[in-house]
């Protein structure tokens, strides 16, 4: 309910290919996240959360901390859509505790088609890159 279809659509893709379920958290009647609905849906199993900082449907500005902070808890990594709170508000990935913040480049005044992704160095060491360019890069190249 409060998220945009930006972080949502790619996710249900990805579940369909890679068999994973979704867990969506209920909203309360002032469009603020339950934190308590959320907090009951965490598991041992729980691998990623993905969570809009403001979201641009309700207006909300959820407590990444407090999030973050419950998603480690269970081993899970910490994704946050930060596309409208980045041009609006001072956003310390340290401080939140996030692994991940993606963002897009319009809403800083950039151009359309450009986004930032970023990431933990040392999530992103092990990570595969989703597309590869260039001779050197040899993480691209099965050896």
């Amino acid at each position: 309910m409060m998220e945009h279809h930006s972080n949502i659509v790619p996710w249900e893709i990805i579940s369909r290919l890679s068999e994973f379920k979704i867990r969506y958290v209920n909203v309360n009647n002032d469009g603020s996240l339950d934190y308590e609905d959320f907090e009951s849906k965490l598991s041992n199993k729980t691998k990623l959360v993905s969570l809009t900082h403001v979201s641009n449907v309700t207006g909300a500005i959820n407590n990444i901390k407090k999030v973050a902070r419950a998603a480690h808890d269970y081993g899970a990594l910490m994704l946050v859509d930060g596309a409208q709170s980045i041009p609006h508000l001072p956003v310390d990935v340290k401080d939140l505790g996030i692994d991940f913040l993606v963002f897009s480049g319009h809403k800083m005044l950039g151009p359309t088609g450009i986004g930032v992704l970023y990431g933990k160095a040392g999530i992103l060491e092990k990570m595969a890159p989703f597309q590869c360019g260039g001779k050197h890069d040899k993480r691209c190249f099965i050896q």
